[in-house]
């Protein structure tokens, strides 16, 4: 398993990790988002409801390298489309993974790093 999608289960057991379009349209609602997450082969109406959510809720979205069969196992769930953290350091630490195993996640991770104020580690400098 890699290293990402290994962090969302301990996001999970920390309590940090919200499923579920109810959960996750909760948590923007509330300000309480900080990372929301559709899952690689989400419908069109939920990709567009993330995107809506993250502007609503003024976190950032990115779209996960994972289908929702591969989310849902991980969190013994028959599937999971959508998801949030609603931990700003865990979002953070999250995207770095992303970025880490694909360069294309880098710009999440830069949005995560300017919104919660952090400066670049040595290992990006």
């Amino acid at each position: 398993m890699d290293k990402a999608l290994n962090f969302l289960g301990i996001c999970k057991k920390a309590g940090k990790l919200l499923t579920g379009e109810d959960g996750v349209s909760g948590a923007a609602r509330t300000g309480e988002a900080a990372l929301i997450m559709p899952a690689s082969d989400t419908a069109s109406n939920t990709t567009k409801k993330a995107l809506n959510l993250s502007e609503w809720g003024r976190a950032p979205h990115v779209r996960l390298p994972w289908d929702k069969d591969t989310l849902g196992e991980l969190l013994d769930k028959r599937v999971c489309a959508i998801l949030a953290l609603t931990d700003k350091g865990m979002a953070l630490a999250f995207a770095e993974k992303l970025a880490a195993q694909d360069p294309a996640y880098a710009q999440t991770e830069e949005a995560l790093r300017a919104a919660s104020g952090r400066k670049w580690r040595k290992a990006h400098d």
